[in-house]
């Protein structure tokens, strides 16, 4: 009511005017952050008409803390020997016998020339494995030294991709015997040796150097050489050992062979790229089957798959044990459809057996289900006869 005294006892201009001004002061009043303009209706008419809103400033609060940038997904490797390169969790150390065998590359006595290449059914697997167990995943280079990817090679004293003495094979649950070398068959082989790796890392001190060392020299003779610089008071490191090239050659090419494929230049020359894909399949398949017959149903060389699969010493998969043979991912639909019409050897019905070195008779007879007494009928021997390599022994 106060209001209205008020603007009856004034012009009706001037009313027009107040009100206007009110209008304008409640219209600003509503927005947030705004400032009003406070001159009192006594102001000049100049200063009336030309009264205006102050400018909208809004107030930006600054947010003082760090945002959280998005991390991008890794991008895995296209080429895994690149993989390799960039681990980085063993450092090549600068030492003379590291620097020969680095020497040695340059006219490709290193490693053999095609080694990396070989290595292309084998590197995916190895490096999954070595991925699931967080290990260092330049160990995948151990067996471009000892057999050059090759699993089928035997050396002195030691046979497949990693070169496992029979006993360390079967100390990390490898089948070995007369039928099935587990040592020549890439997984489970891949499996002991990460197995025997793992333990002598933790045996020496979590030093991977001194596991690689006692994997090839010895775990006796590293100890030996161990407690030898510990009586004289000495660095007990692998390093500090002084253990010469032909003590622990492994050792020192794995090293030389990590500063090659460090290199971009010597890896693009000597390391075909490889990659980041699984190359081979691994499938169940029936006792007694003849590998052979498996190629044959897959339109294979059995060479090539011989080749694949060498840890079965006859070429027969064992009639006792469940047992799966490696083959290429682009040839496992049509190993399943072959499985059904593939018909397993009777056992004692198969021609005949080439003896091999280290074959005895009783191991003969064993692996294809024959008395020891009808094998020796079937040839005409006795208990005292001497059988030799590359002799034909019947089995029908």
């Amino acid at each position: 009511m106060g209001k209205t005294i008020f603007l009856n006892a004034l012009p009706a201009s001037r009313q027009g005017r107040i009100r206007a001004w009110f209008l304008l002061l409640l219209s600003l009043s509503v927005l947030p952050g705004c400032q009003v303009n406070t001159q009192t209706p006594d102001a000049s008419r100049d200063t009336e008409l030309s009264a205006q809103p102050e400018a909208i400033v809004p107030v930006i609060t600054e947010d003082t803390s760090t945002p959280e940038s998005p991390t991008p997904e890794a991008t895995p490797q296209q080429n895994l020997w690149q993989k390799i390169a960039d681990a980085q969790t063993i450092a090549v150390p600068s030492h003379p016998e590291v620097d020969y065998f680095h020497g040695l590359h340059r006219n490709n006595g290193l490693f053999p020339i095609n080694a990396p290449a070989a290595a292309e059914p084998w590197l995916y697997d190895i490096i999954s494995e070595l991925d699931a167990r967080d290990m260092p995943l330049e160990l995948a280079l151990l067996p471009l030294i000892e057999s050059g990817y090759h699993p089928g090679i035997k050396g002195l004293g030691g046979a497949g991709l990693w070169q496992l003495a029979a006993q360390t094979g079967r100390n990390h649950h490898l089948r070995v015997n007369q039928s099935y070398d587990g040592r020549l068959d890439p997984n489970p082989a891949t499996r002991a040796a990460l197995d025997y790796l793992l333990y002598l890392y933790e045996m020496f001190n979590n030093d991977w150097l001194s596991a690689v060392a006692a994997y090839n020299m010895g775990e006796g003779k590293l100890k030996s050489a161990i407690e030898r610089n510990r009586r004289k008071g000495k660095a007990e490191d692998f390093l500090a050992l002084g253990l010469s090239r032909n003590q622990a050659p492994t050792l020192y090419k794995w090293l030389a062979a990590l500063a090659v494929l460090r290199d971009p230049q010597t890896q693009s020359a000597s390391f075909p790229p490889i990659a980041n894909a699984p190359v081979m399949a691994r499938e169940a398949v029936p006792n007694g089957v003849a590998l052979s017959n498996i190629a044959q149903a897959l339109g294979m060389s059995a060479k090539e798959l011989s080749r694949l699969n060498p840890a079965f010493r006859d070429g027969i998969v064992p009639f006792s044990g469940k047992y799966q043979i490696n083959l290429p991912k682009t040839q496992l639909a049509a190993l399943n459809t072959a499985l059904v019409n593939l018909t397993p050897s009777t056992p004692g019905k198969g021609g005949s057996y080439q003896v091999k070195s280290g074959d005895t008779l009783s191991g003969i007879a064993k692996r294809h289900g024959l008395s020891l007494d009808k094998l020796l009928t079937l040839n005409g021997l006795n208990m005292k006869s001497i059988i030799k390599p590359g002799q034909q022994l019947r089995l029908e």
